[in-house]
């Protein structure tokens, strides 16, 4: 492919945001290259994409009402400095600025740069260090010789490089490989306060480790450990002070976990050179720049594309308050921040864009109206996918963003612990026809009122931390108006001490409707498919669960509990200043909210199809309504099998669109 050296960014048109106009659309056209500035007409393009803008720049004065499309061919651009667009650049309704691929090509911008001159590892005080087995296997160049000074730091979040071969992400060298060691004894100074769990723990962050195969880290310089270290809802990376190979303890740097350190705690190591074992691992020495890696089975490293991410700025591209532009069909990848910035404005769209491989998170959304994510595939990110935040929740203003026929797939790679897909906050936003999968956590966190979701897939996720779900909302009674309709929850049964739910509706979260949803094996230990803890109002009916534990589980509070908490400082800073929950809007809009102190853990359960599922029910609903939870077996049916209304009719339940769930519309995606 065609290169273009350290340049800037794009936007551009899906064909969602449609416009009438009274100018011819001026089309202007971008390639790679190093050459002349270019005209801008095809025959003579653009050789960069900041003259572009200026060009574009200078038609939104002279030619206020003519739409502008910049067509970008194929080809790497390799970006070192964001692209920042400002009200400037803005669109109109009418005159829209549209960036996109060239038909037919695939523009790539990068925040990599290539590693070459890979020579096969010979120093025999580093060969000691590895095993016998992996001695001749390992390579290693030197990362200046490339260009790249800024080697940045193992594991902080946002300054730490990743090595990619063939666009897929190398591992920094981990012990174990795979999973987590179990820690021993906690063994700091202070006892941490007991917890409900019963497990003994202390503030600092000294523990015995339990298997002398750790001993070998003590050679190490800069050991990270990643570990849930009391809670296993909550990770974080620690760095190593000290390792006594004689008492076997280790000692972490402060500060020190919030939630402290128990007994038992798991665990794993990285960022260690003794630790390449396995091909695709690979370490970097800051004090000489050499980088170490041992290439993939068959992989001549000096003949793959092995890229490591050098692209620091904390996003690649910004929309400054702008309005009415369009990113299109561009791929944006490797990166150690996040990709895509977007705040203020109005009716901005990302459409059919790939954006993947971010050592944080792939697009943010913050305020503005009206902006869209449409067909994109977002994968491969150390934290979360996307971050919507807009709306007036003390008026309900409606933010009206929303992500539709995308793809997010391997998220919270790093930080294992809420960094959801989707993580919208505000009021008024709706997610449909979407698939959300592979995470160790959850694919949805809601904070807000109003949100549709619908018609989406989420698997396969969940599959390490606890007291989560598929979907998750927390704690705040004035999060009302959510509609969770029609979605396909698959593969969700995680979680080491109170499981994985398909939907967790978690202390005190109320009024949400679960409609027309699948749920297929989700559910474990504690938790069902549906997992309700203290909350009231919440409708689930008409879904279909499927091979699960449960259908929903039950974590009742009583009216002291309830009460407690609705007169609690955090509570009442929530549904009174936060917002007002006795304002004419709330009422008016939540008229259950007029009976918020009454009846607590009243839900209602109706109307839905168990099919081989081992309980319906984990404790009692108490004082909820339960009515028609009729259970039957598959025998060997598909669970599409029961989502007809020849199927579903008979039980007194309304047809599920099973086939009108998931992207319908994404270039990138089967």
């Amino acid at each position: 492919m065609k290169r273009l050296m350290t340049l800037s960014l794009f936007p551009l048109f899906a064909g969602l945001f449609f416009y009438s106009c009274s100018e011819k659309t001026v089309i202007l056209y971008v390639t790679p290259g190093s050459g002349e500035s270019g005209l801008g007409t095809k025959k003579a393009p653009y050789q960069s994409l900041a003259a572009a803008q200026e060009a574009v720049r200078s038609l939104r004065k002279e030619k206020p009402k003519a739409p502008v499309v910049v067509e970008i061919k194929g080809g790497v651009y390799d970006l070192s400095v964001p692209w920042i667009l400002t009200i400037e650049d803005a669109g109109s309704k009418d005159a829209p600025v549209i960036y996109r691929a060239a038909r037919g090509d695939e523009p790539v911008f990068t925040g990599s740069r290539p590693l070459g001159h890979w020579r096969r590892l010979s120093d025999p005080q580093k060969l000691q260090l590895l095993t016998a087995d992996v001695r001749e296997r390992v390579y290693v160049t030197e990362v200046k010789s490339a260009g790249i000074s800024d080697l940045g730091d193992p594991t902080d979040a946002g300054k730490r490089p990743e090595l990619f071969c063939n666009g897929r992400l190398q591992t920094l060298a981990r012990w174990p490989n795979s999973g987590f060691v179990q820690a021993g004894l906690a063994k700091g100074k202070t006892a941490l306060p007991p917890t409900y769990i019963n497990k003994h723990g202390t503030v600092e962050g000294r523990f015995e480790y339990t298997n002398p195969h750790q001993d070998r880290w003590a050679k190490e310089s800069d050991v990270r450990l990643s570990g849930y270290w009391y809670w296993d809802w909550c990770d974080a990376v620690q760095k190593v002070k000290a390792i006594d190979t004689v008492q076997r303890l280790i000692d972490t740097c402060p500060p020190y976990h919030g939630y402290g350190y128990r007994d038992s705690l798991r665990y794993f190591g990285l960022n260690l050179f003794c630790e390449i074992d396995q091909p695709g691992e690979w370490y970097l020495d800051r004090s000489d720049g050499k980088l170490y890696w041992y290439p993939p089975e068959g992989t001549d490293p000096n003949s793959a594309k092995a890229t490591l991410s050098v692209f620091s700025s904390p996003y690649m591209v910004e929309l400054q308050e702008c309005s009415y532009l369009t990113l299109q069909g561009l791929t944006f990848q490797e990166g150690r921040g996040s990709a895509i910035l977007v705040r203020g404005g109005e009716k901005n769209l990302i459409s059919d864009c790939r954006i993947q491989r971010f050592g944080l998170d792939g697009i943010h959304i913050q305020a503005g109206v009206g902006h869209g994510i449409s067909g994109c595939l977002l994968a491969d990110f150390g934290c979360g996918g996307i971050k919507l935040q807009g709306g007036d929740r003390r008026t309900l203003t409606p933010a009206g963003h929303f992500v539709e026929h995308t793809v997010v797939e391997h998220f919270s790679l790093f930080k294992r612990t809420y960094e959801p897909a989707v993580h919208m906050d505000g009021c008024g936003m709706r997610l449909s026809n979407n698939r959300f999968r592979f995470s160790s956590s959850s694919a949805m966190r809601l904070e807000g009122n109003d949100f549709i979701i619908e018609y989406n897939q989420i698997g396969r996720v969940v599959n390490e931390s606890d007291d989560q779900g598929g979907l998750d909302i927390f704690y705040n009674p004035s999060y009302r108006g959510n509609v969770i309709r029609y979605n396909h929850w698959s593969e969700i049964f995680g979680g080491t001490h109170h499981g994985a739910a398909g939907v967790r509706l978690d202390d005190m979260i109320s009024g949400v409707v679960i409609y027309g949803n699948i749920f297929e094996q989700c559910g474990a230990r504690d938790f069902g498919g549906v997992q309700i803890h203290g909350g009231k109002d919440n409708l689930v009916e008409n879904n279909l669960f499927y091979h699960c534990f449960a259908a929903v589980s039950f974590s009742s509070w009583g009216r002291e509990r309830w009460l407690k908490q609705l007169d609690s400082p955090v509570i009442m800073k929530k549904i009174y200043e936060d917002v007002d929950i006795h304002s004419t809007v709330y009422q008016q809009r939540y008229p259950e909210l007029k009976t918020l102190r009454e009846d607590p853990d009243r839900n209602t359960v109706k109307n839905n199809l168990l099919v081989d599922c081992e309980n319906v029910f984990l404790r009692d609903p108490k004082k909820g309504i339960t009515e028609n939870n009729p259970s039957v077996r598959s025998a060997g049916r598909s669970v599409q099998a029961f989502c007809s209304a020849q199927q579903l009719n008979p039980f007194g339940l309304q047809p599920i669109p099973f086939d009108q769930m998931g992207p319908k519309k994404n270039r990138w995606v089967k």
